[in-house]
């Protein structure tokens, strides 16, 4: 027996660093004048064009052909 019992020596690779995990503000271009309108415009304001897309949206699926073929008649 030469003292070499048939064991090697196991190494683990190194650590990874875990990936970037992307955050909304990474998203965010500073510069974009729409989102530089958008976050200085007031919180009235912000809320109105809120309310008008949100009717917006409504009214476009109370007109769709596909609402008008599937439900009743609203009274």
């Amino acid at each position: 027996m030469n003292g070499d019992s048939g064991v090697g020596v196991v190494t683990s690779p190194p650590p990874t660093t875990a990936p970037h995990k992307e955050r909304y503000f990474d998203r965010v271009d500073e510069n974009n004048p729409d989102y530089l309108r958008e976050r200085n415009m007031a919180p009235d304001l912000r809320q109105d064009f809120n309310m008008m897309e949100q009717k917006k949206r409504v009214s476009m699926i109370l007109q769709s052909p596909v609402r008008k073929e599937n439900a009743p008649p609203l009274k």
